[in-house]
């Protein structure tokens, strides 16, 4: 295993409007993605609560970037495009 690169960073929202608008399912789909491609070693996944931009939830950021109303169906892509 490469220990010598940097971590990437997942913060998701789990607050509970972002929570029942899509971040259970969200969740899910990233931790599963997270295992099926041992990503564990070189990623810092966290949840928080409350990111105050309730009304555009779900939210989520990878690598410092924030995505807004994040659906189920893009979460995969998204971590395809910014971990693999």
């Amino acid at each position: 295993m490469e220990t010598n690169q940097s971590k990437h960073k997942i913060r998701i929202c789990l607050g509970s409007s972002c929570y029942t608008r899509g971040n259970a399912e969200n969740l899910k789909i990233i931790q599963s993605f997270v295992e099926e491609n041992n990503l564990n070693v070189n990623l810092d996944f966290r949840g928080h609560l409350c990111h105050e931009d309730c009304n555009r939830g779900p939210v989520l950021s990878i690598d410092e970037v924030l995505y807004e109303e994040v659906q189920p169906f893009q979460v995969e892509k998204l971590l395809q495009e910014k971990l693999i």
